[in-house]
């Protein structure tokens, strides 16, 4: 029987639903293929907010470049090869601004006709913008929005208030270090005039607290303990480094502890040396004088000019020479003045713990644990002295341990094996996860739905045919009498019996066949006799 035939004998019931069938298969593969074939999508923006996804939406559809909105309308995706032109067109129109706005607010051209008081508001405004826009891009943070107070200065006041900031800050994982919290904080210090790092605030989305601002004793504090927390970190990398590049990676423990001195000292000396004397300056004088005696008395003839010339003459003469010499010394003098910034380091302990090795065992026995010679374990002491720079006058520390860790591991052990996955290198995991999840339901829907549904209509309609082609056994109404169904036979497999209105004799064999046919297959027994009907008629 021809397939017609067997299509007009399946019925119209399993006819439509063959064609419902198949008409989900072809729509199913249609999909599939249309998924594969098709470019994937990409990420253009995510987190926008909805009035901006409308402007984005608009100028996409004014390019005719497709696009997909996810992730409760926050993401929006387009083609792969899309993603550059449509971010630098919409970037073009300061699309998406990321919930702020940066100094294009001054390229208004209706700016002539502000207030002053808009103008600072505005100031404001941008400045507060560009902070959120630069802090956004730093790794690890998601969003920022930034609050700054900067109070005016009123007038015949002789102090101001000092500007303070306020930080929200959304982050892309966990928690941020304390050096990028110190980051940010300088970041916003150093853009904003007058403000201090110790006058901001930085919280993040879930209420916590990741920097308070401070003043006077409470920042020096955190200044101190900072810088005692760097110092101590920045010995125990070098001595890691050091360390570890001789007994392996992960076989060994630092710890340093420094006591520092953050005493700021400010000390002027002056000294003066004696035996380092300049002459700076000398001064002579010279002077000379002379005196007389007469040889007679006082007479009145002494008083005549010329008299006393002549009276001089004849008496005894006196002269006197006086001479001085006055120097200046200068005496060597140093001054010094010396300003000790605090920081110093007063005293320091480092405890360094060393794995030992591995010996293997035999004969695929586990392997036993060996210590590290003496001589290793001086030269790795001298090692660690050298690198932190130890003085023993003021108190050092230095304690190089060999010991057993708990963690046991080989120190040569072998690279760890590659992942299963690692061959895929930078292909899109997630597209092709999304293919193979796609294949397996298609072919699932083949073997567990559509399969069954296929058999059992052909194995209907075969069931059928077959019925029909077995007229010989029951004879129908073409042979001569009206057809009906054989009563219960009687005992005996060759035993001839006589059926009602039915010529000739049958085997009794022939008919416990048919009985067996109609009661596997009441629907398609009944199926035939209807048929045979609807000829008779």
């Amino acid at each position: 029987m021809n397939f017609t035939q067997l299509l007009l004998k399946a019925g119209p019931t399993r006819l439509f639903a063959m064609l419902g069938i198949a008409a989900v298969v072809a729509a199913l593969l249609f999909t599939l293929v249309f998924r594969i074939g098709g470019e994937p999508k990409a990420l253009l923006f995510a987190g926008v907010e909805t009035r901006e996804m409308a402007e984005i939406t608009q100028r996409l559809e004014a390019a005719d470049i497709p696009y997909e909105i996810r992730e409760d309308g926050g993401s929006i995706y387009v083609a792969r090869s899309e993603v550059f032109n449509a971010r630098m067109m919409l970037s073009a129109d300061g699309l998406p601004s990321r919930g702020s706005i940066g100094y294009e607010i001054f390229d208004e051209p209706d700016a002539l006709g502000q207030t002053q008081f808009q103008q600072n508001i505005n100031r404001l405004r941008a400045l507060e913008g560009e902070l959120s826009r630069t802090i956004g891009s730093l790794d690890g943070v998601k969003s920022a929005r930034v609050h700054l107070v900067l109070p005016e200065r009123q007038l015949f006041s002789r102090d101001a208030e000092q500007p303070t900031a306020s930080i929200v800050i959304q982050l892309r994982r966990d928690e941020l270090t304390s050096g990028q919290v110190r980051a940010i904080r300088n970041l916003v210090a150093s853009a904003t005039p007058g403000l201090s790092a110790n006058r901001v605030t930085i919280v993040d989305e879930t209420g916590r607290l990741l920097a308070a601002a401070q003043s006077g004793e409470d920042g020096a504090a955190e200044g101190i303990d900072a810088r005692q927390v760097a110092t101590e970190d920045r010995i125990r990398r070098t001595v890691t480094d050091i360390v570890e590049g001789i007994v392996g990676q992960g076989n060994a423990r630092v710890q340093i502890t420094a006591e520092m001195d953050f005493n700021r000292v400010s000390e002027t000396r002056q000294t003066f040396d004696p035996e380092g004397r300049v002459v700076r300056s000398t001064q002579t004088s010279e002077e000379t004088g002379r005196s007389g005696e007469s040889a007679r008395g006082t007479t009145a003839g002494a008083n005549v000019p010329d008299a006393n010339a002549s009276s001089a003459q004849n008496g005894p003469q006196n002269e006197n020479n006086q001479s001085s010499e006055t120097v200046n010394y200068e005496i060597s003098n140093t001054t010094r003045t010396e300003v000790s910034e605090g920081g110093r380091i007063r005293r320091l302990s480092v405890a360094v713990a060393v794995n030992g090795t591995m010996a293997p065992g035999a004969d695929g026995a586990a392997a036993t644990y060996t210590p590290r010679p003496a001589e290793e374990m001086q030269r790795l002491t001298a090692l660690v002295r050298s690198a932190v720079g130890f003085n023993q006058e003021r108190g050092d520390v230095v304690e190089v341990v060999n010991t057993q860790f708990a963690s046991l591991t080989p120190g040569n052990e072998a690279a760890a094996a590659p992942g299963m996955f690692d061959f895929l290198g930078n292909l899109d995991v997630m597209r092709i996860v999304e293919i193979v999840a796609s294949l397996i339901a298609a072919l699932a829907f083949v073997f567990f739905v559509l399969r069954p549904l296929v058999s059992g209509l052909i194995r209907g309609g075969a069931n059928a045919a077959a019925a029909g082609g077995g007229a010989s056994i029951l004879p129908g109404p073409i042979g001569g009498g009206a057809a009906a169904l054989p009563g219960p036979p009687r005992i005996g497999d060759e035993e001839s019996i006589d059926l009602a209105e039915i010529g000739g004799r049958m085997r009794q064999s022939s008919v416990k066949k048919m009985a067996e046919v109609v009661t596997q297959h009441p629907d398609e027994s009944a199926q035939i006799i209807r048929g045979w009907l609807n000829n008779a008629i």
